[in-house]
């Protein structure tokens, strides 16, 4: 059995306290980090989805209205000859272009939402271990320290001093001796 050399009882109290921090720190960040991606799930699973489907919607309706802008200029005459519409030919090309890019953008979050899913399951995997850890082994570890602690209090109490282990009795000394022998 190897020993300690404890000099200083309020380095063990320290850290105890120390442990106590960690713990609520720790749980504190776990719980943040859970709800932040509980949070980041419901948005690319949720309202992506949404947003895009709106915004394909909208872009179904540019298109037309580019569409019918284009027509009605293309209808026009102005002295006899058809204006060349170069702006209503840009405004629904932007149309269209913003249109494709919407409905390019609904299969990509479906399937960013798949992979996030997969990925904060992974995450919920490794971070239980150390819930668990934070819940379970650190309250123990901190109950261990306290009853460190206090044992080496309770020994630093009725250990004898310097000025005591010249002076002390036959018996003291045989008890500090057996207890020597116990230790090797």
């Amino acid at each position: 059995m190897s020993s300690a050399k404890v000099t200083d009882i309020t380095a063990v109290r320290a850290f105890k306290v120390a442990l106590i921090e960690f713990e609520e720190e720790a749980s504190s960040a776990l719980e943040m980090m859970q709800m932040q991606l509980h949070r980041t799930l419901d948005w690319v699973e949720h309202e992506q989805p949404a947003y895009w489907t709106k915004q394909i919607q909208i872009g179904f309706e540019k298109v037309s209205q580019a569409r019918t802008a284009l027509s009605t200029c293309q209808m026009r005459t102005v002295a006899g000859r058809r204006p060349a519409c170069i702006e209503e030919k840009q405004a629904l090309a932007k149309a269209k272009r913003r249109l494709q890019h919407c409905q390019e953008m609904l299969p990509r979050v479906k399937k960013w939402a798949v992979k996030l899913t997969e990925e904060s399951d992974e995450f919920r995997g490794r971070s239980s271990a150390f819930g668990r850890i934070v819940e379970m082994d650190l309250p123990r570890m901190i109950a261990l320290i306290e009853r460190t602690a206090a044992s080496l209090e309770q020994y630093a109490d009725v250990a004898p001093g310097p000025e005591d282990e010249t002076s002390s009795s036959p018996t003291t000394s045989d008890h500090t001796t057996s207890r020597s022998n116990e230790d090797t």
